[in-house]
């Protein structure tokens, strides 16, 4: 048997399966060494400890990330997951001298490498992307109707409650909190009293503003993300039919090759040869 070239060697090592699995557990208990630090008083033997700890892992998250590119060398430049791993993990290793030391603070976000060992978590995040980009148009719309609704109230509203409608970003500020609470704390609004009227405006911002546009940024979200696994589970669905594609055609090969090791007798059967014989009595033995 001809041995591995190292090209070879170092690509079998990390597209297996024992790698994978051992990288997938080194981040997840990298994340729960990084939140233990932040609790481990500084100084004790604990904390130098996970300290150790995190340094050891480190190391072996430095490597996956040297095999990623020694094994796709100019092809990790095309793969979004890939840079952001690469950026992660030297983030990570950023000395701690001066501003460098800023980085370090960014190893915390290892822990978002979980999201590519999650079942359908790299098409999830990619899905939630692309429906923030085909939502522009909708924020555009949001945007308008709620800088229109913000210019309404601070001219009603700023002399009888300016803590809160005083200016254009004090009304922003407050209708951005009715907007996410859906209106929760409008009984505490002092300006119903002289102005009963105002809970019309308040309906109408409610209304458009949370139950129709931000319901509909949710269905979009959610259409992306159906399309995104649906395409994911395609090409999973493809790339099956492929093996039993190649696996019809090995067949096909074999019996192509019964048909030539054998012969016809007399009467026009087809009637195998020894070689044939003895692989199906091997086949039926097994």
């Amino acid at each position: 048997m001809a041995a591995m070239s190292p090209a070879s060697l170092l690509s079998s090592i990390y597209a297996s399966r024992a790698w994978r699995v051992a990288i997938g557990a080194a981040i997840l208990a990298n994340a729960l060494v990084l939140g233990a630090v932040v609790e481990a008083p500084q100084g004790s033997a604990l904390a130098v400890g996970l300290e150790r700890a995190d340094k050891a892992l480190l190391a072996l998250l430095v490597i996956d990330v040297a095999l990623c590119v020694a094994v796709k060398r100019r092809k990790v430049l095309s793969s979004g997951w890939d840079l952001f791993d690469i950026a992660v993990t030297l983030a990570s290793i950023a000395p701690n001298v001066g501003f460098l030391s800023t980085f370090r603070v960014l190893r915390v976000v290892r822990v978002l490498r979980l999201i590519s060992f999650l079942p359908h978590g790299r098409a999830t995040v990619d899905a939630l992307l692309k429906a923030l980009r085909d939502m522009t148009a909708a924020f555009l719309v949001l945007a308008v109707v709620f800088y229109s609704f913000v210019v309404i109230a601070t001219n009603l509203f700023r002399d009888i409650d300016p803590a809160r409608y005083g200016t254009l970003a004090r009304s922003a500020a407050h209708l951005f909190s009715v907007m996410v609470s859906l209106g929760s704390g409008l009984e505490n609004e002092i300006v119903f009293a002289p102005l009963p009227g105002a809970v019309l405006l308040f309906a109408a911002f409610i209304v458009v503003a949370s139950f129709g546009l931000l319901n509909m940024f949710i269905a979009v979200i959610v259409a992306a993300l159906k399309e995104e696994l649906d395409r994911d589970h395609v090409r999973e669905e493809r790339a099956r039919f492929d093996r039993l594609e190649r696996k019809l055609e090995e067949l096909a090969a074999a019996v192509k090759g019964l048909n030539a090791d054998g012969g016809r007798d007399h009467d026009g059967t087809l009637t195998p040869s020894a070689p044939v014989m003895q692989r199906m009595a091997a086949s039926n033995d097994a």
